[in-house]
C-alpha cells in the first residue's frame, strides 16, 4: 500500500484490488483518508498525491499519540493498479522466522523488525487473528489469565465463532499511547499475536524486545527512525503512476 494501490475500491470492471485481500479486510477508517484528501485538492488541486497523504498521516498519528516527530521526504505517485493477489504481507500466525525473512527481503534488520512490531503499542486485533491460541492452555506462550479473558470475549477455536469477529487492543495498558509497554506484555507473555510473542525468546530478537521493554526513549526514537524507513519502501517516483485526484479510484476510471 505505499503506493495508494490500497485505497482503491472495488467496481465492476476491476472487482479485485487490495482492498479486497484477507489481510486487508478488516482495515477500517478509510472515510478520513478522503477526507484529508479532499481538504488537500481543495487547497492545492493535483499537488500532494494519496501516497505521500498516508505517509505524513502516519507521522502525524505518531507524534500525536506521544511518539518522536520524524520528517518525511515528499514525491510519491499513486499507483494505476491494485490487485489482491499481488498483497505481499506476513499472516498474524506466521512463524517468526518467515516474519524476519519477509521483512530482510525489504532491507529491515531483525531489530528493526522488532521494532516494527512496536506498532502494536495502539490499536487491536481482531478474534480470527489469535483464536487459535485460546485452545492451548498449556503451551506456556500465553499468560493463562490473558487466554481466559480473551476465551470471554472471542470463544474456543472449537466453538463458531461470532459473526462480528470481535476486536481487543493489542496493548490494553497504555493502548492510546504510543509507548513501549508492549515490549513488558512480549516479556510477559501477554501478547495477542503468535509472531510477536515468539520475538520474546528466539534467539535473534529476544535482546531487543529486552532492551526496548527497559528503555523507552530509545523506542521512541528508533521507532520513529523506522517507520520514516517504512515510508519509502515500494514507491513511485518521478514520471511513474499518478496523483489522484480521489484516493479510492484512478483519475483515468
Amino acid at each position: 500500500g505505499c503506493d495508494a494501490s490500497l485505497l482503491i475500491v472495488p467496481t465492476p470492471t476491476r472487482p479485485s484490488p487490495e482492498r479486497v485481500a484477507i489481510p486487508n479486510q478488516t482495515l477500517r477508517a478509510f472515510n478520513i483518508v478522503n477526507a484529508v484528501k479532499s481538504a488537500l485538492e481543495a487547497s492545492c488541486p493535483g499537488v500532494v498525491s494519496c501516497a505521500d497523504a498516508l505517509a505524513l498521516m502516519a507521522r502525524d498519528s505518531v507524534a500525536l499519540l506521544g511518539g518522536a516527530a520524524y520528517d518525511v521526504a515528499l514525491g510519491r505517485r499513486d499507483a494505476l493498479h491494485s490487485n489482491s493477489w499481488e498483497v505481499d504481507l506476513p499472516a498474524p500466525f506466521s512463524s517468526l522466522d518467515d516474519t524476519l525473512r519477509h521483512f530482510a527481503a525489504k532491507g529491515f534488520t531483525a531489530d528493526e523488525t522488532v521494532l516494527l512490531f512496536g506498532a502494536h503499542t495502539v490499536g487491536a486485533a481482531h478474534c480470527s487473528s489469535f483464536r487459535y491460541r485460546l485452545a492451548r492452555p498449556d503451551d506456556g506462550t500465553m499468560d493463562e489469565s490473558l487466554r481466559c479473558d480473551m476465551v470471554g470475549v472471542c470463544g474456543l477455536a472449537d466453538q463458531p465463532a461470532a459473526a462480528d469477529d470481535a476486536m481487543t487492543f493489542l496493548d490494553p495498558v497504555t493502548p492510546f499511547a504510543v509507548d513501549n509497554a508492549y515490549y513488558a506484555q512480549l516479556m510477559s507473555n501477554r501478547s495477542l499475536l503468535q509472531v510477536d510473542q515468539e520475538a520474546a525468546t528466539h534467539a535473534a530478537t529476544a535482546g531487543y524486545v529486552a532492551y526496548y521493554a527497559a528503555n523507552p526513549d530509545a523506542f521512541l526514537q528508533r521507532f520513529s527512525e523506522v517507520m520514516a524507513k517504512l515510508g519509502t519502501v515500494g514507491v513511485l517516483e518521478g514520471d511513474a503512476g499518478e496523483v489522484r485526484t480521489v484516493c479510492t479510484k484512478y483519475n483515468t476510471s
